[in-house]
């Protein structure tokens, strides 16, 4: 269960970052593999269990930070005994780390891409800035949607804080790294990402991307990815699953017109794509809706 949604904008109903808190019932759990464009960074405010990745698994107890690139699965498997459980998280779209001007730092963003072999996605629990790291995620927390004065700033502050102690004291981004690349690369990029994010129920090639990007389809692909995480088309196929989500949530539309309405092809395609983003059926969000 998802609650306590706060939202820091960047333009008027245009998310920069989401922090909530989420609920799950104790017990044991299948994993599913799940995709999202957002990186994330959570705390556990209270409970204990089992975190999955793909590859690796991980034990968490209250006060365990954890950190998650775009598009890497993770999974909890299971919450022990029936202590409260409460998790914070933090969503952002990576391109959050290399286009606000207040956030903007190339080295933030790759402690989700440019890792060293240090990396582990629990962040070090004897590490003393660990503490500090907490500290500021229920600051950031606090200052979010507040109405005190310049609540917004502060909040980014408490961001940029929080991601330079993990660049500066842990080891976790690589020493030997080519991951440079010029503003005016990024700024293609950019505008590639307001094309999809406008036009997402339409038709969308990599022409038409690469077109608006002002680069060749190839190198606009490299850094693309470079730099979200994730190829242009899976961003894409993400994207037009978190709209369905959407309108299966706050609509009574028939799933086939929500589906020409994200710029599903298909129905088959819909059904075959939403499984393989959310690990569920479009009829669980129906259900959710009603319960």
């Amino acid at each position: 269960m998802r609650f306590a949604e706060k939202i820091l904008y960047y333009e008027e109903n245009k998310p920069l970052v989401k922090i909530f808190h989420s609920a799950v019932p104790s017990g044991k759990r299948a994993y599913r593999e799940h995709h999202h464009t957002e990186c994330e960074l959570s705390l556990f405010k209270s409970g204990s269990g089992v975190y999955s990745l793909s590859d690796k698994k991980y034990d968490f107890k209250k006060g365990d930070v954890f950190l998650f690139g775009s598009d890497e699965p993770h999974c909890i498997t299971d919450i022990y005994g029936n202590e409260e459980f409460d998790l914070i998280n933090i969503h952002f779209e990576p391109r959050v780390l290399w286009s606000d001007k207040m956030l903007s730092n190339e080295n933030f963003i790759r402690l989700f891409f440019d890792r060293s072999a240090d990396f582990e996605n629990r962040i070090d629990r004897e590490n003393p800035y660990t503490e500090v790291i907490k500290s500021l995620i229920f600051k950031f927390e606090s200052e979010v949607g507040s109405q005190k004065f310049n609540s917004d700033m502060m909040a980014k502050m408490y961001l940029v804080e929080i991601f330079t102690h993990l660049t500066r004291e842990y080891g976790y981004i690589s020493e030997k790294s080519d991951f440079s690349n010029s503003t005016q690369s990024l700024s293609c990029i950019s505008r590639a990402l307001k094309y999809i994010d406008e036009n997402l129920s339409d038709e969308i090639t990599l022409d038409s991307l690469a077109k608006e990007a002002a680069m060749n389809k190839t190198y606009f692909s490299t850094v693309f990815k470079k730099f979200n995480g994730i190829s242009p088309w899976e961003y894409i196929v993400i994207k037009r699953v978190e709209n369905a989500i959407s309108l299966l949530k706050t609509t009574d539309l028939k799933k086939l017109e929500i589906a020409e309405r994200c710029g599903f092809n298909s129905a088959s395609n819909f059904y075959k794509t939403f499984k393989k983003v959310t690990g569920k059926s479009p009829e669980y969000y129906c259900k959710t809706k009603r319960d």
